[in-house]
């Protein structure tokens, strides 16, 4: 029976592999990485280290691991944090990188060697933010409802205001997701969308 548990140490290994395996907004992003472990480096495990208390896994039939939501409820702090003690490990690791298997490796590992600037929505009412990913095989059994319902309980027991997050374009179906949790379109940049949500 596929059900919603708080994340554990154990779970890492897998949450790497869920972030490359919908790594191309929503889809398998195997074939286009050297790397197999750069986007769960900057979309994943992170969370985790800096907050475990909001990272939660969706399990399948047979108890393994199939999708995961992390986040922060303070992304001033966890930004803060993430350039100061998770990145500079990483950077020294990625900074001759050169041989990149696609565009998407390419901007992935660039991103990690620029890490997170100072933003806009967490100091507009929309301090929190979050990352959620469910494989194929538990998309469309209101899993992804259900991560979403138990991060934002305990982002909401933290006093938080509000929540944001980023949509990819292409990921055109998250989109209606998002509005149907109560989202609302902040902004369109060319990359895709922000959405956000006040309690």
């Amino acid at each position: 029976m596929e059900h919603i548990r708080q994340a554990t140490e154990q779970d890492i290994p897998y949450m790497y592999e869920i972030s490359l395996r919908t790594a191309l907004s929503g889809l398998d992003g195997t074939d286009y990485y050297h790397d197999p472990f750069c986007v769960g480096h900057y979309y994943a495990a992170p969370y985790f280290f800096f907050d475990p208390a909001l990272c939660f896994i969706a399990v399948d039939e047979y108890n393994r691991p199939s999708g995961y939501i992390v986040g922060t409820s303070d992304t001033v702090a966890f930004n803060s944090w993430m350039n100061s003690h998770w990145l500079p490990p990483l950077k020294i690791h990625y900074t001759n990188a050169t041989a990149y298997k696609s565009k998407n490796e390419e901007d992935m590992i660039r991103l990690i060697n620029k890490g997170p600037g100072e933003g806009v929505w967490e100091h507009v009412g929309y301090p929190a933010h979050l990352h959620i990913n469910l494989l194929e095989n538990l998309q469309g059994k209101g899993l992804g409802k259900a991560l979403m319902l138990t991060f934002m309980e305990g982002v909401q027991k933290r006093g938080v205001a509000g929540i944001h997050l980023g949509v990819d374009g292409r990921n055109t179906r998250a989109f209606g997701f998002y509005e149907k949790m109560g989202f609302t379109k902040l902004k369109e940049p060319a990359w895709g969308a922000v959405f956000g949500l006040k309690f």
